[in-house]
């Protein structure tokens, strides 16, 4: 069993993304739209797996990371973005995708990271 959250604030490409990764394998998928939000998500259910975009409307991806493994731990982290240089150096350490998606990319990342 894998529970994943997705921070992404386009909702079509949330959408997406969470489809991907249910047909890779996770179980469950929760989905946040701000570094709030998904901070608020992790304490809800913290999840073992993070799939995030860079830059949201609220705060950014690696913020919200970097606040829930500070309060949850280590958790394996895939950002896929339209800016990857908004995210070199990532800390903590995470794979980067770009934008436009590549489903192919997505679920092998996700399958050689998440803890199926």
């Amino acid at each position: 069993m894998c529970h994943v959250l997705v921070i992404e604030d386009d909702w079509l490409i949330a959408d997406h993304i969470m489809s991907i990764i249910e047909r890779a394998g996770a179980t469950s998928i929760a989905q946040a739209d701000s570094e709030t939000a998904a901070v608020d998500a992790a304490g809800t259910h913290c999840p073992q797996m993070i799939v995030s975009d860079v830059r949201l409307h609220e705060g950014t991806g690696p913020l919200a990371v970097q606040r829930i493994i500070a309060a949850h731990g280590n958790i394996p982290v895939m950002f896929i973005t339209g800016t990857p240089e908004a995210c070199i150096p990532c800390d903590p350490p995470a794979v980067i995708l770009t934008k436009p998606i590549d489903e192919t990319a997505v679920m092998a990342t996700f399958r050689s990271l998440a803890p199926l």
